[in-house]
């Protein structure tokens, strides 16, 4: 190689060209029960901005948000079945737009591939055949933390609203104890207690009235007094 040929400068290395879009990026809010915390949301719209497939990555961050990022599945590596989640009516995405979303996110540093152990990458089926194993993936350190602090502000608001309702809960059960205590007691007098014994099978027993039995009283006395008469004369013996 000549002196000349060291000193010529060599052409820079081709970069591969990636489609863009310079059009704003201003998705609606997603439908459904499933939002993703702002902070996620505003840094993925931003990064997505330029992709040609940006409406089909975030449909698929959500969806994966949606599933994945429970505090008991956060940290946990978790496949992405492309056939499985194809033309799902709550994803709305094709196969391939499946994958183009996943290199999207990757790019960006949304999804990291995990790191797999030692052992094979493929699986011997039943019928003799090797299949390879499916990739997983982890959500990037920067969204994870993001996630995570999510976490934390939904179960703080959980206890709040509990705390809440226990208090809620305490004042009126508080109230209808003063109110029952503040209220006068009606005191009943035991003559308007009705004895089970003055009942019988065909009704109650009616008392006699005052007249009715004073009237008998001088009947008994009258035939008491004629009745000494006769023995005092001899009729009766």
């Amino acid at each position: 190689m000549s002196a000349v040929q060291l000193h010529l400068q060599l052409p820079p290395p081709s970069r591969a060209r990636v489609r863009t879009v310079r059009r704003p990026f201003r998705p609606s809010v997603e439908p459904g029960p499933y939002r993703l915390p702002h902070d996620v949301r505003d840094r993925l719209i931003s990064a997505l901005a330029p992709a040609r497939n940006r409406d089909a990555a975030l449909a698929l961050a959500v969806f994966l948000g949606r599933f994945w990022t429970t505090p008991l599945r956060l940290l946990s590596a978790f496949p992405i079945d492309r056939r499985e989640l194809a033309d799902r009516p709550d994803l709305g995405i094709t196969e391939a737009q499946v994958r183009g979303a996943i290199r999207a996110l990757e790019e960006i540093g949304f999804l990291d591939r995990a790191i797999l152990g030692k052992g094979s990458r493929h699986k011997l089926m039943g019928t003799g055949e090797l299949h390879r194993k499916p990739v997983l993936f982890q959500f990037g350190s920067d969204y994870a933390i993001s996630f995570s602090r999510a976490n934390q502000r939904a179960q703080k608001a959980r206890e709040r609203q509990r705390r809440t309702r226990q208090a809620s809960a305490s004042s009126a059960m508080a109230s209808r104890f003063s109110a029952a205590t503040a209220a006068p007691t009606v005191l009943k007098s035991p003559k308007l207690k009705t004895s089970e014994a003055e009942k019988v099978f065909m009704g109650e027993l009616t008392p006699e009235p005052p007249e009715r039995i004073s009237a008998n009283l001088k009947l008994e006395a009258a035939l008491e007094q004629w009745r000494r008469a006769a023995e005092g004369q001899g009729w009766l013996r």
